[in-house]
């Protein structure tokens, strides 16, 4: 595996051009967190975009990753909606 992946069990993450890679933080709290019945979730600065998928598979509550760069965030569009079936159009 390179460093500009990194490798789960049903989904990868491309992480080339991202500042901050995937790291144990993030994976331990994406594990540790449980939704429950929450109807809303806000990742806020969502980086490569771990939290916010890995959260996508524990809830069907509407989730919001935001990022500050442009980039990231239509790259992480792309690979969720991959992942999910969708065929929503993104810029």
């Amino acid at each position: 595996m390179s460093e500009s992946s990194f490798r789960f069990k049903y989904f990868t993450i491309h992480q080339d051009k991202c500042a901050m890679k995937v790291g144990t933080d993030s994976v331990l709290l994406g594990s540790w967190v449980q939704p429950g019945s929450a109807e809303k979730i806000l990742d806020i600065g969502t980086g490569t975009g771990i939290l916010a998928i890995m959260l996508a598979q524990k809830s069907t509550a509407l989730l919001d990753a935001i990022d500050i760069d442009d980039a990231h965030v239509t790259r992480h569009m792309r690979m969720f909606y991959y992942l999910h079936g969708s065929t929503a159009s993104i810029p």
